[in-house]
């Protein structure tokens, strides 16, 4: 009898230990019943005592997720400290075809040109990249990368123009690129085995030559990833079917980190009841097409192009005599960049070289000077919050992708794509005009 209880009592004391995630923060153990890393819930696999022990504390109330120097550049590497640090894609190809003395450059492969682009996309590394006729050019927080552009066809494998292109939002972070009747999809730059393919087969009800395309992340691993394609006036929504599971995302996750992915799951630890709300797309079994003009407010079809922004936070605020834009607490690339390079703008700043940086188009931080005039602030819990990028000829809009309004901003969208994402200066820009 006293065997059996002490036999009882040693059984107790392991499955107690097994179950708590003492020690084992920031870990994957396929060996246990549940686990203690960043994306258990997410999965919804962790220990019951996550929270109490493997909680980071958030600096600056919960409004970031990082202190406030390392939020200089929102989309940079370094700001995932629990990331692996990654390099962008190696790309060995020339910058332009080769030309005769005379023959003037291709109006495409001219940065400032104003001519219309095809597609925008962000790759797992967090690299962005925008196509445009046979070309494309790799964009960093301020503007065009030295280098660029580069033949689509060098790189991808692909002859221009493309139709659209977007990356999945999940550990893998697969990248699909459509022209016509058919897709391709790349890990990094590399082609997929088996590829293209034709879009009726891998995307049931997708029409050939779209328009524009973006991908959004799944509510949580029980949740479907969803894409959204565009053509003419209408568009549609697609759900992918699987998704990885715990054990094969924390392996991939070592190897070669999504950036956009890590980030959601890292959110999603504080806000994971937040995001099915924020995710759910289009409800009931009418999933398309529908009219952009209906239900994306103030998008006029056709678009050019579309990209999904960076999932932030968004904090409400209150007070009295406040007068605070409602971009205040966005934390997505382009928010920041717009507000304050308007308002040095309006206050007749000069950026000079040397005294201080432009304002970058990834910047997290802002000026409070840009917003309020003077206020008694009551700052709420932080919501998720998701843009959307929308490029019709030389302008874009910045939508969010919950109500599917324009955001309200000053000066209004929309706004140049040569000035806020390409750094072409104004006169380079009336030039083309």
């Amino acid at each position: 009898m006293k065997f059996g209880i002490l036999l009882c009592l040693v059984l107790a004391t392991c499955f107690a230990a097994e179950e708590t995630c003492t020690g084992r923060c920031q870990s994957f153990d396929p060996t246990k019943k549940c686990q203690c890393d960043r994306m258990c819930k997410y999965y919804e696999s962790c220990c019951e005592d996550f929270d109490s022990i493997c909680r980071t504390k958030i600096a600056r109330g919960d409004m970031f997720d990082v202190p406030e120097e390392d939020l200089t550049s929102s989309l940079s590497l370094a700001e995932e400290s629990n990331v692996t640090a990654t390099t962008a894609l190696p790309l060995t190809t020339t910058s332009f075809p080769p030309t005769s003395p005379t023959a003037p450059p291709d109006p495409d492969a001219v940065t400032c040109s104003g001519r219309t682009f095809d597609a925008f996309m962000q790759l797992k590394n967090s690299s962005i990249y925008a196509f445009r006729g046979d070309y494309f050019f790799e964009l960093d927080d301020r503007s065009v990368m030295p280098g660029y552009p580069k033949l689509i066809k060098d790189v991808w494998g692909i002859s221009g123009p493309i139709d659209a292109a977007f990356t999945r939002i999940n550990c893998q972070g697969k990248t699909y690129i459509f022209k016509g009747n058919k897709y391709w999809r790349f890990d990094g730059d590399v082609l997929d085995e088996d590829y293209p393919r034709d879009i009726s087969v891998g995307f049931e009800k997708i029409p050939d030559d779209i328009d524009a395309a973006f991908a959004i992340p799944a509510p949580g691993h029980h949740g479907r990833e969803k894409v959204y394609f565009f053509k003419g006036d209408q568009y549609y929504q697609y759900e992918f079917k699987h998704q990885p599971s715990h054990e094969e995302c924390d392996r991939m996750t070592k190897s070669s980190p999504s950036v956009a992915f890590t980030r959601y799951t890292n959110m999603y630890c504080d806000l994971d009841n937040m995001f099915a709300l924020l995710f759910q797309g289009i409800q009931g079994d009418h999933k398309g097409p529908r009219f952009i003009s209906k239900d994306w407010i103030g998008i006029k079809p056709p678009i050019d192009a579309a990209m999904v922004g960076r999932t932030g936070r968004r904090k409400k605020t209150r007070g009295r005599g406040a007068r605070v834009s409602r971009s205040l607490f966005w934390e997505d690339f382009g928010l920041d960049y717009e507000e304050r390079y308007y308002g040095a703008e309006k206050r007749g700043k000069k950026q000079k070289k040397g005294r201080g940086r432009r304002p970058s188009l990834f910047d997290m931080s802002y000026d409070s000077d840009d917003y309020i005039d003077h206020v008694e602030i009551v700052q709420e819990k932080a919501k998720p919050v998701q843009n959307v990028f929308f490029f019709k000829k030389d302008k874009y809009y910045r939508v969010d992708l919950q109500t599917k309004r324009i955001d309200y901003v000053n000066p209004p969208y929309p706004r140049s794509i040569g000035k806020y994402w390409l750094g072409c200066k104004e006169k380079d820009l009336s030039e083309k005009r």
